[in-house]
C-alpha cells in the first residue's frame, strides 16, 4: 500500500489554484493592497499572502513587479475613462446631461473604493513617472469630456477650456470634500448650482434636462 504524501498533496492543490488564477485575478488583489496600503504596500511577497499561492504563481503572469504595476494602471486607466464614459453615453441626452452625469460621479456608491484608489495613484504620481504619465492621460481624457459639453453650449475653444478645467477642478474637490462634508449639501443642489455657476446661459428644461 502506498502512502500519500501530504506535502506532495498540498503542493499539488497550490499549484491547481495558482494556474487557476488569471491577470485580472492579481490586479484585482493589488488594487485591494493599494486602496489600503497605499503603493508602498503593493509588494509581491503581500500579494501571494492575499491569495494564498507562491511566488512562482506571480512570475508565471508577470516578469516583475514592475510588469504588475503596468497592468494595474492600464485597468485603472481604462476603468476610469473607457467605461465610465461609455455609460455615460449611454445614459446621458445633451450637454447639460453629461455636465449633471460627470459633476455627479464622485458621489455615486461604486465611487468609494475608486476615490481611495485613485488617491494613492495621484501620491504615487508625485513620486513616479509610471504613475504620472497615467494619471496626465486620464486627467486630459476627463477634461476633453467637460471641454466638448461647454463647446456644445456655444462657448468658445479657448473658453471650453477654461471651464472644463473649472468643471474638473470642481469634481476632483468634491470627490475628497464629500467624505467629511457631504452631508452639507445634497447630490441634486450640488450639481443643479455648479451647472448653473458654469454654463449660466443655458437653458434647461426641468423635466428633459436637455439644453434648449
Amino acid at each position: 500500500m502506498v502512502r500519500a504524501n501530504p506535502g506532495r498533496a498540498a503542493k499539488a492543490r497550490n499549484d491547481v489554484k495558482a494556474s487557476a488564477l488569471t491577470v485580472e485575478d492579481w490586479v484585482t488583489a493589488a488594487n485591494d493592497l493599494l486602496a489600503s496600503e497605499n503603493i508602498r504596500g503593493v509588494q509581491i511577497q503581500a500579494l501571494c499572502l492575499k491569495l494564498k499561492v507562491t511566488k512562482g504563481s506571480f512570475y508565471w503572469h508577470f516578469s516583475s513587479r514592475e510588469d504588475l504595476l503596468r497592468a494595474l494602471l492600464n485597468s485603472w486607466r481604462r476603468r476610469m475613462t473607457l467605461n465610465i464614459y461609455n455609460k455615460l453615453g449611454r445614459v446621458s441626452a445633451g450637454a447639460v446631461s453629461t455636465l449633471r452625469a460627470l459633476l455627479a460621479l464622485p458621489r455615486k456608491k461604486f465611487s468609494a473604493a475608486g476615490a481611495a484608489i485613485e488617491m494613492s495613484i495621484r501620491d504615487w504620481g508625485r513620486r513616479e513617472r509610471l504613475a504620472h504619465d497615467a494619471l496626465k492621460e486620464v486627467d486630459e481624457i476627463r477634461l476633453r469630456s467637460f471641454e466638448q459639453s461647454f463647446q456644445s453650449l456655444g462657448f468658445s475653444v479657448r473658453e471650453a477650456r477654461i471651464r472644463g478645467y473649472i468643471a474638473y477642478a470642481i469634481m476632483m474637490g468634491d470627490s475628497m470634500l464629500k467624505e467629511t462634508l457631504r452631508e452639507e449639501i445634497a447630490t441634486e443642489e450640488f450639481v443643479e448650482l455648479a451647472v448653473r455657476l458654469l454654463a449660466p446661459t443655458a437653458t434647461v428644461s426641468a423635466d428633459t434636462g436637455r439644453h434648449e
